[in-house]
């Protein structure tokens, strides 16, 4: 599903953006490489992102 249509970025797109790192909208616009425009998508936008665990920096992968 589209969620930003001045850019053509899909939801997938955000979730990606927020398992690499990205913590609020701007910073997922930036891993896609997209700039915001009209700003209507930021609000689902920002639901995607929240929607995805957040790694801990901090954490040891298990062997």
């Amino acid at each position: 599903m589209y969620v930003c249509l001045c850019n053509a970025l899909k939801c997938r797109q955000f979730k990606d953006a927020a398992k690499s790192g990205a913590r609020d909208v701007p910073s997922a616009f930036k891993a896609c490489g997209a700039k915001p425009r009209c700003g209507r998508c930021f609000e689902e936008a920002a639901r995607m992102i929240a929607g995805v665990p957040q790694r801990d920096p901090c954490a040891v992968p298990a062997e």
